[in-house]
């Protein structure tokens, strides 16, 4: 990974999130699309859509990732004594006990949950120093925001802050590459609590129909989706398989990658650890394919208490290469490939036979 794909990543995974607060990350992406000219926009629902575009490309094609990963809400504060509500997945043995990352007015705080966790996931919790208004106050596991560690990455959340990196590396090498192409980076809220933000993407009909949508995402590694193998071509998950003729598409990229780039690897998996944003659109019949990262400790699950995300750093490289390579060459709804050449030249050279 070179210096300014790292630092891309790094700023980003370092950055404070949970559903419902993505306002740091939004942030830093507007910032990020105007340094670059790219236009930013923003939907009814709070969704961000960056659009590079250069050359007169007749095909694009969406990249889109969610801006949260789980975390709490603070519903009320007496001093430092808090009472907080959990948002998304978590493992209960973490209540009480588990460290807690505080961000109130901008500013980080320690704390510490302080009881289990109720039937309807609200807890109580403490902080290092009293909170003058729990009014936009929200927590998440008091974890390492970023290290980097051989070809890995320990950080606080990778689901799904590794996928909004990506994007912006890839919208980073269009701009820089001044390359040809139309590509949609979109960022959607609230995907740990049911998918909100992509809920809110199909009402507002933020992205065209036409337009191809690829989804990705941070995903539970797997026998054949393994850290370090290369990013996953993700066929569907635990509810549902994605657009054929997308995975073939994206799938017929990676092989020529492969055939090019010495170190450029990738995976195919069906990625039955949960249900992504990918899903909903296929239920709105969208033209969607998934790409994901194999993840470790997904959700934060450890043995005992919290831990480190992880994903690698090599796979980090391939998955902006591979989105590259897509964003220049998009995927379409009609299967184009030699393959369907080769058999449609066989067919009419041995069809008589079948009709004799």
């Amino acid at each position: 990974m070179n210096k300014r794909l790292r630092k891309i990543f790094h700023d980003v995974l370092s950055l404070p999130t949970a559903p419902f607060y993505e306002d740091a990350v939004a942030e830093f992406i507007r910032k990020f699309a105007r340094r670059r000219g790219i236009p930013a926009e923003t939907d009814r629902y709070g969704n961000i859509v960056l659009r590079y575009t250069n050359g007169d490309r007749g095909e694009s094609v969406a990249l889109t990732a969610h801006l949260d990963h789980p975390g709490c809400e603070i519903l009320a504060a007496d001093g430092r004594d808090l009472s907080a509500r959990w948002l998304g997945a978590c493992d209960e043995r973490h209540f009480p006990g588990g460290r807690l990352t505080i961000v109130s007015e901008g500013n980080e705080m320690q704390g510490r949950a302080t009881s289990a966790l109720g039937d309807d996931k609200t807890f109580t919790a403490r902080a290092a120093r009293p909170l003058t208004s729990p009014e936009n106050a929200f927590g998440y596991w008091g974890l390492k925001p970023v290290a980097f560690d051989g070809d890995l990455i320990r950080t606080k959340g990778a689901d799904n802050l590794a996928g909004c990196a990506a994007i912006l590396a890839v919208m980073d090498r269009l701009h820089r590459e001044k390359a040809d192409a139309d590509l949609w980076g979109v960022f959607t809220r609230a995907e740990e609590v049911g998918l909100l933000g992509a809920g809110g993407i199909v009402r507002a009909r933020t992205v065209p129909k036409r337009v191809p949508i690829i989804v990705l995402e941070t995903s539970k590694a797997l026998p054949g989706a393994e850290i370090g193998g290369g990013p996953v071509i993700r066929v569907g998950d635990s509810m549902s398989v994605f657009d054929p003729r997308i995975e073939y598409a994206m799938h017929s990229t990676a092989r020529d990658l492969a055939r090019k780039k010495r170190k450029f690897s990738f995976q195919r998996q069906l990625m039955s650890g949960g249900v992504c944003e990918a899903t909903l659109y296929v239920l709105y019949n969208m033209v969607v394919g998934a790409l994901a990262f194999p993840l470790g400790n997904y959700h934060n699950l450890g043995k005992r208490w919290p831990a480190e995300e992880i994903i690698s750093i090599s796979d980090a490289a391939n998955m902006v290469d591979l989105c590259s390579a897509l964003a220049v060459n998009p995927p379409v709804g009609e299967t184009r490939s030699p393959m369907k050449k080769r058999f449609s030249a066989s067919f009419k050279a041995r069809r008589k036979r079948l009709l004799a």
